[in-house]
């Protein structure tokens, strides 16, 4: 709804470590350590494997889900693909990006430290 803000710091997700994933009826939430965590209402995708091609977008809440393999990953890098998608890279090729996809409803929300970014 809102698209990332220009001035985000995409560097706090680099060395975080995937803790927990959290399927509920209407949102997804990735907890990394260090109080950083990703709460998602719309939509995502999930490389598993580097020779993944398709980047298919999963609408949550999902059917079925890859997610559960990124617990105990780290993040080795983090960006903006556009205004509108967060990418984060791991460690041996897992690729997750969170789309900001809907003009009437916050999409996902990234919380740092109890700071929260609305997107």
């Amino acid at each position: 709804m809102y698209g990332l803000p220009p001035n985000f710091d995409y560097s706090i997700f680099v060395g975080r470590v995937v803790e927990q994933v959290t399927f509920m009826q209407y949102m997804v939430w990735i907890v990394f350590d260090h109080n950083l965590s990703i709460a998602i209402e719309s939509s995502y995708s999930h490389q598993s494997c580097p020779s993944d091609d398709e980047d298919k977008v999963i609408d949550v809440p999902p059917e079925q889900s890859t997610l559960m393999q990124l617990t105990g990953k780290v993040v080795e890098s983090a960006e903006a693909e556009n205004p509108k998608t967060l990418v984060l890279h791991f460690q041996g090729g897992q690729v997750f990006k969170c789309f900001d996809d809907s003009q009437a409803y916050e999409c996902f929300k990234i919380v740092n430290k109890g700071k929260e970014t609305i997107v």
